[in-house]
């Protein structure tokens, strides 16, 4: 793993002429035009960066770190990442990059920077093992919270969420039970939860797709809860479930799939 700063990932960029990264993020671009390799390296941040063995005496960069940074630069797709504590000045943010079979994880929390390898898969199954392996990463382990699951209409939802009385009101007319009611109107007390929001983006030739569904952990006192969008019947439903590893990886997976690559997120390519 490699830990820098926001002014040191524009050093690498610089010195590797890798121009944007993770734009997620609120990552500038470089911009090769009037910023050059003896500006980077006179920077303060590149002494940090050789006494990490990341640039040599001569500026080059350590071989896996560039390759970390064509990855993120040349990515086919990503998942975005948002996690929210309670009291935090700000969302903790992560974004998974692909480029070919090869994945790597930039996390940005502040002004701090992290960059590490995230695995490799060629099929959908270990795709799937791989994003399940890093949502754990970034959220990390918690018992499932013991709700029986819910859906409900995300419009008529949204509207009665305009209060927690309301709210309340509607899971009750719902026909939600005591136990369900209750898990429901603890995972939108923000005080008192850490939320998760993962998004899934595509690049084309000029922007990135980014898939207009969400899906959302919420670590609640009574335990983990995983919410998505899924679209039937000309409406959009959300499905509130126990955030078990399984529940959670396949809600990911069907978000991907909806990407326009499909079935074939796992190994869509972009045309440059």
């Amino acid at each position: 793993m490699l830990t820098t700063t926001v002014d040191g990932l524009w050093v690498l960029q610089v010195l590797t002429g890798t121009e944007v990264i993770a734009p997620e993020l609120g990552l500038r671009p470089h911009l090769p035009s009037g910023e050059s390799r003896q500006v980077a390296l006179a920077h303060p941040v590149t002494a940090e960066l050789r006494e990490q063995g990341v640039v040599d005496a001569r500026g080059e960069v350590d071989a896996p770190v560039a390759e970390w940074l064509t990855v993120l630069c040349r990515r086919d797709v990503a998942l975005f990442a948002q996690r929210q504590a309670p009291g935090a000045p700000a969302a903790a943010q992560t974004l998974v990059a692909r480029y070919a079979g090869w994945s790597v994880a930039i996390e940005r929390s502040a002004e701090l920077i992290r960059i590490r390898g995230a695995g490799a898969a060629v099929t959908e199954d270990a795709a799937d093992a791989l994003l399940s392996a890093q949502i754990e990463y970034v959220c990390g382990p918690a018992a499932p919270a013991p709700l029986r699951p819910v859906t409900i209409e995300r419009g008529a939802l949204r509207a009665a969420a305009t209060s927690p009385k309301t709210l309340r009101r509607f899971l009750v007319e719902e026909r939600l039970d005591a136990d369900q009611v209750l898990l429901l109107m603890s995972a939108v007390e923000t005080r008192r939860t850490v939320q998760t929001s993962v998004v899934a983006l595509q690049s084309g030739t000029t922007r990135a797709h980014i898939d207009d569904g969400a899906v959302t952990i919420i670590d609640t006192p009574d335990g983990r809860l995983v919410a998505e969008h899924v679209l039937s019947g000309g409406r959009t439903w959300m499905i509130v479930a126990p955030g078990t590893s399984s529940s959670i990886v396949s809600a990911v997976s069907r978000m991907m799939q909806r990407l326009p690559a499909q079935e074939e997120w796992h190994s869509h390519r972009k045309v440059f």
